[in-house]
């Protein structure tokens, strides 16, 4: 037979084709090298981000829940946050406006037990109570029960009903404020900074009113919970509660790390609270 002449007929030799196959996989070697630092910087920020985003979203929810409390019922202990939240607000009538069926609220009696509402009709769901002029201390303490006393509950109303207790409420508001409140809720950061898949920030509520702030988990009893975020690896709250007729700030710092410890990212978020009655 005739050997093919023709160029385009000729094969590739084995020798050529090991070569070929060296130097690619040099190349790959090379561009694997320098690419593995962007992919590697991709997954870091990816769950920079996702912790980042985790904090924020428990943080935000923190603050809306506090910007809603009740004046000076924001109690710090630890890594436990407590207050008060309100449900509805309203003024009450002081005085007779010399109708016939005008119904101030009387705080020279023990048993007057109604008033009329000023303003726009309020709504008491079952379970909530009525707050007037709040101060935190002694003698207008929520969680002593001396500055709330149990509502009847409805909706739309303009008369608001609720027991005397056999004392009436022990200061009358500046303002004429009061307050419809629910039960206490609780905050509780509790990290870990040997495993931080296992540190929690975790809300309470429905455990009811207590004269001494809960600061141990059997002390909330039967009531709920649920986790905000995980992955705390530390944290710290706490609360200047100002003076009266000002502001009082809660200043909370997290740290939130990843399962493999490899990302930690730290977050700090100030919150006003209200402390006027």
């Amino acid at each position: 037979m005739r050997r093919a002449t023709d160029p385009r007929q000729r094969g590739v030799t084995l020798v050529e084709m090991i070569i070929a196959i060296v130097i690619t996989g040099i190349l790959v070697s090379m561009a694997s090298m320098f690419g593995r630092w962007q992919i590697q910087s991709y997954f870091d920020v990816s769950s920079r981000a996702a912790l980042a985003d985790a904090g924020d979203t428990a943080l935000r929810r923190m603050a809306r829940e506090l910007q809603d409390s009740l004046p000076n019922s924001v109690r710090v202990s630890g890594n436990f946050l407590e207050f008060v939240p309100i449900r509805d607000a309203g003024r009450y009538r002081a005085e007779s406006g010399g109708g016939a069926g005008d119904d101030p609220l009387d705080f020279g009696s023990s048993t007057d037990n109604t008033f009329d509402v000023f303003g726009p009709t309020v709504n008491i769901a079952a379970g909530e109570q009525l707050v007037i002029y709040n101060l935190g201390l002694a003698g207008s303490d929520v969680y002593a029960g001396t500055s709330r006393r149990a509502a009847t509950a409805g909706t739309g109303l303009s008369k608001v009903t609720f027991a005397p207790a056999g004392t009436q409420f022990p200061f009358p508001s500046p303002r004429n404020r009061f307050h419809v409140v629910g039960q206490p809720m609780t905050f509780e950061c509790a990290p870990n900074a040997g495993n931080p898949a296992l540190g929690v920030v975790r809300m309470r509520w429905n455990y009811g009113f207590l004269a001494a702030q809960p600061v141990l988990p059997a002390s909330f009893g039967a009531g709920s919970s649920a986790v905000l975020v995980s992955g705390v690896a530390s944290c710290a709250i706490t609360y200047a509660p100002g003076a009266l007729q000002r502001n009082g700030l809660v200043s909370i710092r997290l740290a939130l790390a990843n399962d493999e410890g490899s990302e930690r990212i730290e977050l700090l978020h100030q919150v006003d609270v209200v402390n006027s009655p």
